[in-house]
């Protein structure tokens, strides 16, 4: 067997596919590296990987050959229906499929046709330009996760068995490069999702405690001088609960969470502190006058009617705050804050003589 062998050179080229499928987790670059690899290996001047979508269309991701053929088809899309024809009126070639010009396969099926000429019809074996050749790329479930199709064979002739098996082995390659490269995205989205979920209130959707202290903690190194801390305690909210339901009460603190993010400054912290606690952690100049303003925006916007799928409920606020310098004890700045909404409490419910 010499260096030029072609038999050699497939072997080579499936070996590079196969270290960068177990190497890489890049889904672009690996599957790239197949296409090259049929192209290389398998006597093709044009191979395609083409995705499966959730529509049951067919996305092209990967195409090796010229450059002129490879910015005309990248990207390109075939609808659910044309694929499915097309591999209906294919012939089993072992585990490729082979679509066969001389069944009168219409040409508005195709998503691309080589410009190239139609050889002599009575040579059985020559490659005509409505041919086609798909290895389905099959996950380990046995579900097919997209298509590598082939076109423009060098010796213009129809592929050998040897040539059919290369196929074969490239398919396997970029199907196990998908479900590698879609596992890892799994375990990615449930590592977020995971660390979402231990620093977010489920049901706002804000910061919950260990995100609030965890934001706060950094405050002195982005030279963060002074902390302002408000507490929100809703009044009434117990009423709603008890007279409309727990339903009712969920959605009244989605929409008093998101009221209470859209008068806060992007740079504001808020968190859910607690079943209808709230606090919120401000930073900036001249925070001695900026917080009981703010305090007063969220009562009045607090105190509008709540109007949603449960109803109209009406609550009110109390709100306490407190300033301190970064880097303190966040623990006695909130501690101080609530008070302070205490003490706005009692006075809301002292009677007047």
């Amino acid at each position: 067997m010499t260096a030029s062998d072609p038999h050699l050179q497939a072997l080579r080229a499936l070996h590079a596919v196969t270290k960068r499928v177990h190497a890489s987790l890049d889904l672009t670059q690996t599957l790239d590296a197949v296409a090259t690899g049929v192209v290389e290996a398998s006597g093709f001047a044009l191979a395609a990987v083409n995705l499966l979508e959730d529509n049951g269309d067919y996305t092209t991701v990967a195409v090796a050959g010229s450059d002129d053929v490879r910015r005309e088809l990248l990207g390109t899309r075939g609808s659910a229906e044309n694929w499915q024809e097309l591999f209906r009126r294919a012939e089993r070639w072992g585990s490729l499929y082979f679509v066969d010009h001389r069944r009168g396969v219409p040409e508005s099926l195709y998503v691309w046709v080589p410009d190239i000429e139609a050889g002599d019809e009575d040579d059985a074996e020559l490659w005509h330009p409505l041919d086609c050749l798909f290895a389905p790329l099959m996950a380990p479930s046995g579900e097919w996760v997209g298509a590598l199709s082939v076109d423009l064979p060098e010796n213009g002739r129809r592929p050998d068995t040897h040539q059919q098996e290369i196929l074969s082995f490239f398919a396997e390659h970029a199907a196990i490069a998908i479900q590698h490269a879609r596992l890892h995205s799994q375990l990615e989205r449930s590592q977020a999702e995971a660390e979402y979920a231990a620093t977010h209130d489920h049901l706002t959707g804000l910061a919950n405690r260990a995100l609030l202290k965890s934001r706060v903690d950094t405050l002195p190194q982005l030279g963060t001088q002074h902390v302002g801390v408000l507490v929100v305690d809703l009044d009434g909210f117990k009423k709603v609960n008890d007279e409309a339901g727990h339903e009712a009460g969920d959605e009244v603190l989605r929409i008093v969470a998101q009221r209470l993010q859209h008068h806060l400054r992007p740079d504001d912290v808020l968190a859910r502190t607690g079943g209808d606690e709230f606090v919120a952690v401000l930073t900036g100049a001249d925070l001695s006058r900026a917080l009981p303003e703010t305090a007063q925006r969220l009562r009045a916007a607090i105190r509008e009617p709540i109007c949603g799928m449960t109803g109209v409920h009406r609550i009110g606020a109390s709100i306490g705050h407190a300033l301190g310098a970064a880097g303190e004890d966040f623990a006695q700045l909130v501690a101080a804050a609530d008070e302070d909404m205490y003490r706005e409490k009692r006075r809301a419910s002292a009677p007047v003589s």
